[in-house]
């Protein structure tokens, strides 16, 4: 396969990966108007942004990864794509906390069918000694569609309402949806490996036992579900916490949000992958060194955000722990990829988000809109800043310690080219 044709897929897939996260998490930025229109609590506001996208979410990327493993990657990515683009310009149709919700369920089902077929072909279009900083890339699709998508969301919302902001953002993913059916190429399945050859895909129970039975694997998992909790938490309560706290316009802190998560996400991913190939090459643990230690440092750091009175100081604040704790992601997506036969692939990623999101979307959304729930008599419109400076810190440091022990048996689980 040509570097032209990798290059256009990596490309395309990058397309798919910014209607994904733009479509998923400009609703954070909508949330204030969402609440005041539909009158919502904050924990029916957690549910919609936590438990009803994440359950569905994870729990439909396992099927969609064993149709992935079997058949055309491209066509599920385009179905895929066609179905939460659609949904999301549904959800600007809500009336009520219900249909809000069963509508971002059906984007959850939706968006389930991009990251496992995607990991799978970076996987077969890219060596072991690329593909961290491949999927790099892929994962710039989250930091620039969270740009536009609060940019966009932020002042379509001030000047024409929620509803509107949905509908400008679901439709033209259909659109897109048809320009990767017809141009996005399929690789061979192990080509990048040295294993272009008929494979049989493994039954589902024994790919999952394979899988779970690694405690890389398991540490992997739960260490990115911990961050995950820390990573939604934050970022889905960010805008009602600025317009709370400092009584800013959504359309001035969606600005701000968009430019300050955008730029800290994209030099993280690049540098985290860049380091991970860098320093694994000489030593594999690094693959989940590097997270680990982006995590213990990066925590912290939130403290200053959600602590400070001053509005300018809590937004310039969250550029640091926003950069270094991203580099935790690519390097993650590549061990799990490393640890998975070639037909296995998108199982593993999937089996991956799987776990991360029931355990990051289960709780972190939730658990802060919880707690700011049960804060409020004693501390009004601040309860939700204390709500996510505890959620941050207790996530953040426990995550660290399992990237840590992944690091204790990767070398002997990690499966280096030419082994099936």
């Amino acid at each position: 396969m040509t570097n032209s044709i990798r290059t256009t897929a990596l490309a395309l897939l990058f397309l798919v990966s910014f209607f994904n996260y733009m479509d998923r998490y400009m609703l954070a930025v909508l949330l204030p108007a969402i609440k005041a229109d539909l009158q919502l609590s904050d924990t029916e506001i957690g549910f919609i942004t936590g438990l009803a996208f994440t359950l569905f979410y994870a729990t439909m990327g396992i099927p969609i990864a064993r149709l992935a493993d079997r058949y055309s990657r491209k066509n599920i990515i385009a179905i895929a794509l066609t179905v939460w683009s659609a949904m999301t310009a549904v959800c600007g149709l809500a009336q009520n906390f219900v249909q809000l919700a069963v509508a971002r369920v059906m984007v959850g089902v939706g968006e389930a069918g991009a990251s496992p077929p995607s990991h799978s072909l970076i996987a077969d279009l890219f060596p072991v000694e690329k593909r961290a900083r491949a999927i790099s890339v892929y994962a710039l699709g989250a930091p620039v569609g969270i740009l536009i998508g609060f940019m966009l969301g932020g002042w379509i919302t001030q000047l024409y309402g929620w509803r509107a902001a949905l509908f400008t953002v679901g439709i033209p993913g259909i659109l897109v949806a048809l320009v990767v059916y017809r141009k996005l190429q399929e690789p061979e399945r192990g080509a990048a490996d040295g294993l272009a050859r008929k494979t049989e895909v493994q039954p589902f129970w024994f790919s999952l036992k394979t899988l779970m039975s690694s405690p890389t694997f398991r540490h992997l998992s739960v260490g990115t579900g911990l961050y995950t909790v820390v990573w939604l938490g934050v970022v889905q309560w960010l805008p009602s916490y600025f317009t709370r706290s400092f009584g800013l316009e959504i359309g001035e802190v969606g600005t701000w949000l968009a430019i300050i998560l955008s730029v800290s996400q994209i030099i993280g991913m690049l540098l985290g992958g860049w380091l991970a190939d860098r320093l694994g090459a000489a030593d594999l643990r690094w693959y989940v060194w590097v997270p680990s230690l982006a995590i213990l440092v990066s925590t912290p750091m939130f403290a200053l955000t959600f602590l400070t009175q001053n509005p300018t100081i809590a937004f310039l604040s969250l550029f640091l722990p926003f950069m270094i704790g991203v580099m935790q992601g690519p390097p993650s997506f590549a061990v799990a990829q490393g640890l998975a036969d070639i037909r296995m692939r998108a199982m593993a990623a999937a089996l991956l988000l799987l776990i991360t999101n029931l355990i990051g979307g289960g709780i972190g959304p939730q658990a802060v809109g919880i707690m700011s729930d049960y804060l409020a008599a004693g501390y009004q419109q601040d309860s939700l800043r204390y709500a996510l400076l505890a959620v941050s810190l207790v996530f953040g440091l426990w995550s660290s310690l399992h990237y840590f022990l992944a690091g204790k048996t990767i070398r002997r689980e990690f499966r280096s080219p030419g082994k099936v």
